[in-house]
């Protein structure tokens, strides 16, 4: 081999590394949000869920709807698409919910509906950030269990309320058990 071929193999060893770091490295900053843990990519609702545990079953709940934090993309577009998940939650048995991580990180509102004797009854409890992972809800007959809501906040205030934000999204789970009549005002 005389020096031009040297020259020659080096010249394409040299482009054939310079191509792979190239490639390699766009491909690590394209795709480096949707793995890494401090990453920013809060549109990505594959890891927003719960988890309902309702005697020996195990239920995930996926976004009943969401958008960008700004309210603009919303998944779905339109609200009668909107579809809400089954869990029935048997009168004296308990539901153990748990948000996944991704919720957890940020401030959440849990929202609880019951039936009872005199008719719905709803409470809302903020939840801080990183401090709960799991709560446990009891359906009685006195006060029966039929639909847990949470909710994620956006950067958009609510105007005239000093309550805070509109929510950006919302987890769903109809827990109303198999045979319970809800008011017609439960189903608007």
């Amino acid at each position: 081999m005389n020096s031009g071929d040297k020259k020659a193999i080096a010249i394409i060893a040299a482009v054939a590394i310079a191509f792979v770091v190239i490639v390699g490295g766009a491909v690590a900053i394209l795709t480096r949000d949707q793995w890494s843990e401090d990453g920013n990519n809060n549109n990505n609702t594959d890891d927003l869920y719960l988890q309902l545990a309702v005697g020996d079953r195990l239920v995930r709940v996926e976004p009943t709807r969401m958008c960008d934090v700004y309210l603009k993309n919303c998944e779905p577009k339109n609200v009668a698409d909107i579809h809400v998940q089954q869990v029935p939650v048997p009168v004296s048995e308990s539901v153990m919910l748990s948000v996944s991580k991704n919720i957890a990180k940020e401030p959440w509102n849990l929202v609880v509906q019951y039936l009872t004797p005199w008719g719905l009854d709803g409470t809302s409890q903020p939840m801080r950030s990183n401090t709960t992972y799991t709560t446990v809800l009891h359906s009685t007959p006195e006060r029966i269990l039929v639909n847990i809501e949470v909710q994620l906040p956006s950067v958009v205030a609510v105007q005239g309320d000093d309550n805070g934000l509109f929510a950006r999204g919302f987890l769903a789970a109809d827990t109303a058990p198999q045979g319970v009549d809800l008011p017609t005002s439960a189903l608007g």
